[in-house]
């Protein structure tokens, strides 16, 4: 009988225990207003963003969290060393539900980094991770029209202008 009432607070430490979830987290701009998608970059480019923890609960709050970051490549020709991620040490979350650690993530992308690549990036404070991909644009974008593109509408109109200013002096 005795060991009843020892079973059910297990039970209820347990049951506690699991029940705790860790705060989610997203990756948001650099200012903190809006969380972001999936980002595109040319090699050399760099951007800055922010950390966003929500449902932080109050076992969590008062925390000093490192920071972790992740490069995996989704598809193409680069390799995680193409990414590099710069982050605070760690983050102190605040007595609060929610806290956005403000433009204190630089993601850049080497400049010798091949075009074509899909990498995907995570950056944590503690044991949540949130990702978002990254996809290695073209150096140069090439805006050069064809010259007959060109050509052909350009002849095109001063064959008629011509063959206007002929019939008015016939």
């Amino acid at each position: 009988m005795k060991k009843l009432p020892l079973l059910i607070a297990l039970i209820a430490l347990f049951v506690g225990t699991a029940s705790a979830t860790p705060y989610t987290a997203d990756i948001w701009d650099a200012t903190g207003t809006a969380a972001i998608g999936d980002l595109t970059l040319k090699p050399g480019d760099s951007i800055t963003l922010s950390y966003r923890m929500t449902a932080i609960s109050s076992v969590e709050q008062g925390l000093v969290l490192p920071y972790a970051t992740q490069v995996a490549v989704i598809s193409g020709p680069g390799a995680t060393t193409d990414i590099n991620i710069t982050t605070p040490a760690n983050v102190t979350v605040p007595l609060a539900t929610s806290y956005t650690d403000v433009g204190v993530i630089t993601v850049s992308l080497n400049a010798s980094a091949p075009v074509g690549t899909i990498y995907r990036i995570s950056i944590g404070a503690g044991p949540v991770l949130a990702s978002t991909e990254i996809d290695s644009a073209s150096r140069y974008v090439e805006s050069i029209s064809e010259f007959p593109t060109i050509a052909l509408p350009v002849a095109a109109i001063l064959g008629l202008a011509f063959f206007m200013q002929r019939r008015k002096e016939e």
